[in-house]
């Protein structure tokens, strides 16, 4: 029993040895590095930020409605045949000049006021968009960071399996050339290792193609050799049960749900504002010759002018507008309350995970002592002759199981926390 006991220490030992020997030629990264990663590489928070941009730049420039509009034109004509505009008095062939015209928008139906109260909540919701993108990458990153985790464990958990395998094969071939057991004994055994070994490469594949995908996800080459630091054992954050509105306030998702519903009234102003007067006013200086170009003598000439468009009849086009605009209200209104009722869903179903995975793990450490404890105890009683080779056989995989247990429960406890904390809104704990 002590030379078992030494041999499980040694394994640990080994594999311990090889993950601080890795340490030292590979990059290390914990879960926090890795988001960072992920979120300075991240091709759709770069296009998101873009459209935050391109926001702020449209609301820019309907800011510019709001000023006077200065413009200059310029023309010039020639009139080919003579022209005889009074009995002697032929009219001049060139005509020419230049105009510059200041413009202020009086009054548009409030049109420019609400173009730019839509600009502002574009741009606002731009910004939510980069938040939710983020929320979103965030989760991402963490399901891909603990995947490969929980992977590697597995490999290196099947890697034990087989040297345990190899150390019982060791002994049972021992005892066989011995002439103490059949060689019943022996085919068993060998037949237990293929499978070890079999389970070995499928791990190793499980593990390599998660590796692959998490280093595509922060941009490094795809053979990227990385050391993860953070243990899936470990405790990244304990968890506490919020209520709905604390959600509804950090999700950004929501919010923009929120604004959807004013942008779609704006909308409806605006459609109604069409249909209302336009009064605009505005200066005009003009250097050139006259229309009726009898002299050929260029001129100054100012105009001060005012123009009202007051609609009046388009059959009943505005009505339908409006119509229009309530309609697309109701639909806002009816998609923010179905995203509400998924947010509630998603955080209620989310701490039930939690919590009723946290009570699992208790039960799979619980069941992995125990597998401990037989396994040990039947190889000891098997090289003492009282139990059959079958009985270690069993005891190594229930121990095998055991340990599974271990890291597929931990891995669902991690996709259960980043699962609460992003139908909190709050990814980044």
């Amino acid at each position: 029993m002590d030379k078992y006991n030494g041999f499980m220490k040694k394994i640990f030992l080994m594999t311990g040895a090889m993950f601080f020997a890795g340490m030292l030629t590979a990059q290390t990264l914990s879960v926090e590095q890795y988001r960072n990663r992920v979120l300075e590489y991240n091709q759709d928070i770069q296009m998101s930020r873009q459209a935050v941009n391109s926001a702020l730049y449209s609301l820019k420039s309907v800011k510019t409605d709001f000023f006077p509009k200065l413009d200059v034109n310029g023309n010039y004509s020639y009139q080919v045949e003579e022209v005889e505009f009074l009995p002697g008095a032929d009219l001049k062939h060139d005509n020419y000049g230049i105009e510059a015209g200041l413009v202020q928008n009086v009054y548009s139906g409030s049109a420019v006021r609400k173009q730019y109260d839509v600009g502002r909540l574009q741009h606002a919701i731009a910004q939510l968009g980069v938040e939710h993108t983020i929320d979103n990458i965030v989760y991402a990153a963490d399901l891909s960071y603990w995947a490969v985790v929980a992977n590697r464990d597995l490999y290196e958990l099947s890697g034990q399996y087989v040297k345990l395998g190899n150390e019982l094969y060791s002994i049972v071939n021992k005892r066989f050339v011995e002439g103490a057991i059949s060689k019943t004994d022996v085919l068993m055994v060998q037949n237990r290792l293929k499978e070890a070994e079999l389970q070995l490469n499928t791990n190793s594949t499980n593990y390599k193609i998660a590796l692959q995908a998490m280093n595509i996800m922060m941009g490094s080459e795809p053979d990227h050799e990385v050391v993860l630091t953070d243990s899936i054992q470990s405790v990244i954050w304990g968890p506490k049960e919020e209520g709905l509105d604390k959600a509804l306030e950090r999700r950004a998702d929501y919010q923009t749900a929120i604004m959807n519903i004013e942008m779609a009234k704006l909308q409806t102003d605006l459609a109604r504002s069409q249909f209302l007067p336009q009064l605009v006013v505005g200066v005009k200086e003009k250097y050139g010759t006259t229309l009726i170009n009898v002299d050929g003598k260029a001129k100054w000439a100012t105009t001060a002018f005012a123009q009202i468009n007051i609609p009046v009849f388009h059959w009943g086009k505005m009505r339908q507008e409006v119509r229009l605009g309530r309609s697309q209200e109701e639909m806002r209104e009816l998609e923010r309350s179905q995203l509400k009722d998924r947010v509630s869903e998603e955080l209620n179903n989310g701490w039930v995970n939690v919590t009723e995975t946290a009570k699992k793990l208790e039960i799979v450490y619980s069941s992995l002592d125990i597998a401990k404890e037989t396994l040990i105890l039947n190889t000891f009683s098997y090289n003492e002759g009282k139990l059959p080779i079958l009985d270690v056989l069993s005891a190594q995989v229930s121990w095998l199981q055991a340990y599974t247990n271990v890291v597929s429960v931990n891995y669902q406890y991690k996709v259960a926390l980043a699962a609460y904390a992003k139908a909190l809104g709050n990814t980044g704990v």
